[in-house]
């Protein structure tokens, strides 16, 4: 059984794979103050309750201050090396970037999964603390993207740089037109953060040279479901994308 994890800015997901499918999913929180005990204890007890049986495990990261935690934690719950997926993971995607050791493994990963997938050209959404468009060529060139505030850090940076806005959840309103303070926020993040993804994207497949029905659109990271029905027409949702990418850089690994 494959140990598949992905640590993110907001939180750590895990992935258990067995025989190349995934039939568990967790997450724990990315605290970094946590020690290493604290990591050992999440993974034994997480593990233990999800009746998963480790044998291998791969981790990609954009987090490095939990990189060693992360390797020493799995060795020490389950016996096993964590691989970290880097560049070797990816020698099927040419990184057509200035600066390509800038770009984040979850970005490389999404970019992976979607071609072995979905096929290419293609283009990934990923809905996450930030939120990236990630662009792939159908001849498997990753392209770059666009990186953009998620919708949590946007509705954060509302509350703490002004004096009367509060923190609101992320939600559909009914209207554009909010009656209330908390309604016209919602309205602002929820419709003007469909605004920008469908301006991006629309832009992105133009400098490819390519139309929205001859590339495979794919939206992942852990808030797409709250944009999953008013996304674009076409665009396929898949929550795991990150993970599958780390069970395809294990096996090109192992």
């Amino acid at each position: 059984m494959l140990l598949a994890i992905d640590a993110g800015n907001t939180s750590v997901t895990i992935g258990a794979f067995e025989r190349g499918r995934l039939i568990r999913r967790w997450e724990h929180p990315s605290d970094r103050r946590l020690p290493l005990k604290g990591w050992v204890r999440n993974f034994s007890q997480a593990a233990k309750k999800n009746q998963v049986w480790v044998n291998a495990a791969i981790f990609g990261s954009v987090v490095p201050p939990l990189d060693l935690k992360i390797r020493k934690a799995v060795e020490m719950a389950f016996g096993v090396k964590a691989l970290q997926a880097g560049p070797e993971s990816f020698s099927s995607l040419t990184l057509k970037v200035q600066k390509p050791g800038e770009v984040g493994a979850d970005r490389v990963l999404n970019s992976l999964a979607v071609k072995e997938l979905y096929g290419l050209p293609a283009i990934v959404i990923d809905f996450g603390t930030a939120t990236t468009f990630d662009c792939v060529s159908s001849r498997s060139e990753y392209l770059g993207g666009a990186i953009l505030a998620g919708p949590n850090m946007t509705a954060w940076a509302l509350k703490e740089k002004t004096a009367k806005l509060p923190l609101v959840n992320i939600a559909k309103p009914k209207r554009a037109i909010g009656k209330d303070t908390i309604e016209c926020i919602q309205a602002g993040l929820y419709f003007g953060y469909l605004g920008m993804i469908e301006k991006i994207l629309d832009m992105s497949l133009k400098e490819m040279k390519i139309s929205r029905e001859s590339a495979h659109v794919v939206a992942t990271g852990g808030l797409s479901h709250l944009f999953k029905r008013d996304l674009p027409k076409g665009v396929f949702f898949s929550p795991n994308l990150t993970l599958e990418g780390l069970r395809l850089a294990w096996e090109k690994l192992k």
